[in-house]
């Protein structure tokens, strides 16, 4: 599934730079739903390379990261850089690829 995920972010970020028209919820807000579970697939990764096989992480580590992640990008960085805007619908995203971590790639 991780694949998946990284061949659709890839393709959506090619869509991106070629300028293609796309509909607005993809161009908002797709990057923000695979972003958790892409970079906590590959955290997972490298905690099983430096802990072994059977490293998982729990529903609080799920939450804290997408905590954080809501607070950094829609809290603390639009209040300092106007090329970020504070919106409520990515930090719903932000859990809900959390969730999608949690669910099928925490394995």
């Amino acid at each position: 599934m991780f694949w998946l995920l990284a061949t659709l972010y890839l393709g959506h970020r090619a869509t991106v730079w070629l300028d293609f028209p796309r509909p607005s919820w993809l161009q908002f807000y797709l990057d923000d739903l695979l972003c958790l579970p892409l970079l906590l697939t590959v955290t997972l990764f490298l905690m099983r390379l430096l802990y072994g096989p059977r490293v998982r992480f729990t529903v609080y580590h799920v939450l804290f990261v997408v905590t954080y992640v809501s607070l950094v990008f829609e809290c603390l960085l639009p209040t300092f850089m106007p090329r970020y805007t504070a919106d409520l619908w990515d930090v719903l995203c932000y859990a809900l690829g959390g969730g999608i971590f949690h669910r099928f790639l925490n394995r």
